[in-house]
């Protein structure tokens, strides 16, 4: 068990809207079970806003869900980081999330229904809140991870194959590559095929490619996105929020539960591949 909590786990690149309809979806949830089934007792209260109280835990937990993705992970990026991500770690932030949940659902209570602030009133409301949630959480992160782990795990081994392009009766030939940064003074020059991925760090983006048979990097400042725009080649793409690949030095594709890792025609040299970006993978094969 301890091992499978070591396991990467996916991260996912989820958007602004995406995390939102993810809240608003988990405090729904939480708000049509309350009312519908009524559990702990729920049926001997009697109140006229009973409903609307009862839909204010559903807000509770919408609320909890916005201030955990939107600000405690905003706060730690290190910790809540892509490569660091692993099972344990989505488990103990949903484990945060009911905790959060438990503490605004004892104060409302109290305003609710006159709830006593006590160890005793905590507990139980902690107990109801992890018998609604950690259950079906956890056995979600479960089934994802293994769903996951089984779609990424065959290895895929590339074979390239050696264009035999003619363009006006003559071979062609890789062409010459410049990347210009935002001051428009500083570039680097290089020929397309010794490319071997761009990764971006902030406002900077490192340059990794070969010279004189070498593996050399150097940096830039520029976006990843505006270095984009200025190369023509098809085979070098964005495979990921942070990286540009160069395909033809792709020799192997492996997997783990977060998504694809391409292994370059270097020692140790591995770059992720965004699940949306993943049909590049296809080209591969």
């Amino acid at each position: 068990m301890l091992k499978i909590l070591q396991q990467p786990y996916p991260f996912g690149e989820k958007s602004t809207i995406r995390l939102l309809i993810q809240s608003i979806g988990e405090g729904t949830f939480i708000a049509l079970f309350l009312i519908l089934f009524q559990p702990f007792g729920l049926t001997e209260w009697n109140d006229p806003n009973k409903t609307w109280y009862l839909f204010g835990y559903g807000l509770i937990t919408t609320l909890c869900g916005l201030i955990l993705r939107f600000g405690i992970f905003k706060f730690f990026p290190k910790y809540h980081s892509e490569t660091t991500w692993k099972v344990g770690k989505e488990i103990l932030s949903i484990l945060l999330l009911i905790l959060m949940i438990t503490v605004f659902n004892v104060f409302f209570s109290r305003f609710a229904f006159d709830l006593n602030i006590s160890l005793k009133n905590f507990l139980g409301m902690l107990v109801g809140v992890m018998i609604i949630g950690i259950f079906p959480a956890t056995f979600g992160v479960m089934l994802n991870y293994i769903i996951q782990l089984k779609k990424y795990n065959q290895p895929i081994i590339v074979q390239h194959h050696t264009p035999e392009v003619v363009l006006n009766e003559q071979i062609y030939e890789n062409k010459t590559l410049k990347l210009i940064a935002e001051n428009e003074k500083d570039s680097i020059e290089l020929n397309t095929d010794s490319l071997y991925f761009i990764e971006s760090s902030d406002n900077y983006s490192t340059v990794f490619y070969e010279k004189s048979g070498k593996l050399q990097k150097e940096l830039l400042r520029s976006s990843l996105t505006r270095l984009e725009s200025q190369i023509p080649s098809e085979n070098i793409v964005r495979c990921h929020r942070s990286f540009i690949v160069n395909l033809d030095k792709v020799e192997k594709v492996t997997g783990n539960a977060q998504g694809y890792k391409l292994h370059l025609a270097a020692p140790e040299l591995l770059v992720p591949v965004a699940r949306k970006y993943s049909e590049i993978v296809e080209r591969l094969k």
